[in-house]
């Protein structure tokens, strides 16, 4: 049915006004093709403002990359790399548009854009490396302002909109060009960044290297439109259709974006339409054979190299023995980094431990040293110095405010934002009137897009801020884990300490206040369980503000896991002034010695519970310890106290299977078995999804479950 049936339709008095592609004047992609070059290397229009020695080091830059693009793909054949991306037939739709950045401007490639990456800097020898299973290749210039290329498809955009954001934060007039392919588009992280990009009128350029194929699925089975560039007017911002085996039209079609977003022009969307001559990795060869080869023979007449090649003989730029100069030096340079590359030795097996923190945990040290033989480290003493006093009453969502309001205040580039996060100050106010004081650049609010939340804290921590990103529940961080675990964990390590992601995110957690569905979860295993992540979580008003401030200052990412049962209450004087309580330091909350139990967030209510009634009751003392670091564990404290009293139970109110108490478990027996004198036993939520409000209370771990389970081991 069309609109025009509904209109016409008996009995009709009112219709919807019917949104179509007539309404943005579009009648069809030729329409919109911007082309310089034909395919016969005939120019369009003037000739471009291009100095000849420009115009011959885009040359310069086309050959080595079809070069480089041949002889890799050779070596992964060989086996002397891995999987590689090949981009043959792309390499005018990635050096015309890197020419058009200037000095400042950052460049976010995808995984098969080497012949763009080569051109903008990078050395030949990283990307033979990074290839060939070496995360050395990631290690990029220091003067190089270009990310790592992104495996996970489409999830480097968001960090380009976060790192655009940055630099306008900053004052800095810096554009960033951030790329993927078609099939790139059809994911969130595409929409969700171009959505933020539009919304906050961000200097980032989009480019998609159309090239027909995401793997073996044809284009038009990636979206219904026309183009790719027209969605850019759904995001309201401008979108542009370039041809993109055309050098000079990329270059001429970014060179407008670009300067039109440094001159606060805001975002474009570019679709640059090329082909992949090969397939989609080395690893696979079937992709390529579903082309039909009629199309690959089209294609193949449209090459970039061989049409530029005509328009520079046309121009007189380039001649035979220009062309066969070009093609020795490309060969050269080309021979330089594989003889430099085969000849590079092996990091250490040691050295996968060096990146995952910016030091060395306990843990960490230890399982080093068993594997391979490397000293333990000695720990450093931590100090934790205890100041009495302060404003009375406050509670843990006063005392997270305070150390934010602290933290912006020690430090201009630490910026809040998140869902809500604005005047009205947080679905559970924490950050209520935050942006009042700092401003709508320090505190802002997002779109309702938990994955972009976390995408764009990427960028915005390689753009030299600090982030503090708050999720609203704890059930809304598992849209946003892929950029978590793919990036925020990982980026120190991929980019060997090139890049780092300080920074903290915030979301309040658990049951107990009968929210609908989702609202309730304890997530934290899951991000004790990826390297590179600190997971704190505060019992107390006096804690949340020391560990906080810790937080806020740690050169690691912390997920900062907030308690909501607790926000209202226990209440407690929390100094004005600053301090700091050591991340990866556990508390001894009351001495004993006859059992030890260990607890985090909201568990440690019915723990203590349970301490007080086995002491007044059962003439039983427990050594009470609050973890508030869930990773890395403070176990030094831990084994200490077994030692002591030979009894051991955990308290969680996450689900029981491979939680924190497992791990605890599991060390304790590893390391002071001949000190127990009974089983460890646990007390967590059980194995289910949280329930609804009517049953919660039997989820929850209670005082009761807690003291029987106690009684049990004292026992034994």
């Amino acid at each position: 049915m069309t609109e025009a049936d509904v209109v016409n339709a008996p009995g009709t008095d009112a219709v919807p006004r019917v949104f179509s592609e007539s309404d943005f004047k579009f009648s069809k992609p030729e329409d919109f093709f911007f082309q310089r070059l034909t395919q016969e290397g005939n120019l369009v229009g003037n000739e471009p403002r291009l100095s000849p020695g420009t115009l011959k080091r885009l040359y310069e830059q086309l050959v080595f990359g079809r070069l480089f693009d041949e002889k890799a793909t050779n070596l992964s054949t060989l086996r002397e790399i891995g999987t590689y991306a090949p981009g043959k037939g792309q390499e005018a739709a990635q050096v015309g548009p890197v020419n058009a950045l200037e000095t400042g401007d950052w460049y976010v490639p995808m995984y098969r854009d080497s012949a763009g990456m080569l051109a903008f800097g990078m050395p030949a020898l990283k990307l033979l490396q990074y290839w060939g299973g070496d995360e050395r290749g990631m290690q990029l210039p220091d003067d190089l302002n270009m990310l790592p290329l992104a495996v996970p498809v489409a999830t480097q955009l968001p960090h380009a909109a976060g790192l655009a954001m940055a630099k306008r934060i900053l004052g800095e007039k810096a554009v960033t060009f951030v790329v993927t392919g078609d099939g790139g588009t059809s994911k969130a992280d595409f929409h969700e960044a171009l959505n933020i990009a539009g919304v906050y009128d961000l200097p980032v350029v989009f480019g998609v290297e159309n090239n027909q194929w995401a793997l073996s699925v044809k284009r038009k089975s990636q979206t219904a439109s026309k183009t790719i560039a027209q969605k850019a007017v759904a995001y309201g911002f401008e979108g542009i259709l370039v041809d993109g085996n055309d050098v000079i039209a990329s270059y001429e079609a970014t060179k407008y974006a670009v300067e039109k977003a440094r001159k606060g022009g805001g975002p474009t969307l570019i679709e640059y339409s090329t082909y992949r001559m090969g397939p989609h990795t080395t690893a696979e060869l079937v992709s390529n054979k579903l082309k039909a080869p009629d199309e690959v023979l089209e294609w193949e007449k449209r090459s970039p190299i061989t049409r530029f090649e005509k328009y520079l003989r046309s121009r007189g730029i380039l001649d035979d023995r220009t062309k066969e100069a070009t093609a020795d030096a490309a060969q050269a340079r080309m021979s330089d980094a594989i003889a430099a590359y085969r000849a590079t030795s092996p990091a250490g097996p040691a050295s996968i431990f060096d990146y995952t923190f910016s030091s060395m945990t306990p843990n960490l040290a230890a399982e080093r040293a068993e594997v391979f033989g490397v000293p333990e480290e000695a720990p450093q003493p931590v100090e934790e110095t205890v100041v009495a006093g302060g404003r009375p009453g406050v509670n843990i969502r006063n005392a997270v405010n305070m150390a934010l309001r602290e933290g912006m205040l020690r430090d201009k580039n630490v910026v809040l934002f998140g869902e809500d996060v604005g005047k009205n100050g947080g679905v559970f106010q924490v950050t209520r009137g935050l942006q009042d004081e700092f401003g709508p650049d320090r505190v802002f609010d997002t779109p309702l897009a938990e994955l972009s939340i976390a995408g764009i804290f990427v960028g915005l921590s390689i753009g030299g801020l600090v982030p503090v990103a708050e999720f609203q529940f704890d059930g809304f961080i598992i849209p946003a884990f892929d950029q978590i675990f793919s990036h925020i964990a990982r980026m120190r390590n991929r980019t060997r300490g090139r890049f780092t992601q300080r920074g903290v995110i915030r979301f309040p957690y658990g049951a107990g206040i009968r929210p609908p569905e989702l609202h309730s979860e304890s997530p934290e295993a899951y991000f004790a369980h990826t390297p590179g992540l600190k997971v704190v979580i505060p019992s107390t008003p006096y804690d949340a503000k020391g560990l906080l401030a810790s937080a806020l200052e740690d050169p690691d990412p912390v997920v900062f896991m907030e308690p909501k049962k607790l926000y209202d209450s226990p209440k407690s004087e929390v100094p004005e002034q600053e301090y700091r309580i050591p991340i990866g330091k556990a508390k001894v909350v009351k001495s004993g010695k006859d059992i030890t139990l260990v607890s985090y967030g909201a568990m440690m209510v019915p723990t203590m519970q349970a301490a007080e009634a086995l002491e007044n009751e059962n003439s039983v003392t427990a050594e009470v310890i609050d973890l508030r670091t869930v990773s890395p564990i403070d176990f030094a404290t831990i084994i200490a106290s077994v030692q002591k009293t030979g009894r051991l139970v955990v308290v969680h109110e996450a689900p029981r299977n491979a939680g924190i108490g497992a791990e605890i478990a599991a060390t304790v027996a590893e390391r002071a078995l001949d000190s127990l004198r009974a089983p460890v036993k646990r007390v967590t939520g059980f194995d289910i999804p949280v329930p609804l409000a009517r049953l919660e209370d039997n989820y929850i771990p209670n005082k009761e479950r807690v003291l029987k389970a106690a009684l049990e081991l004292v026992n034994y």
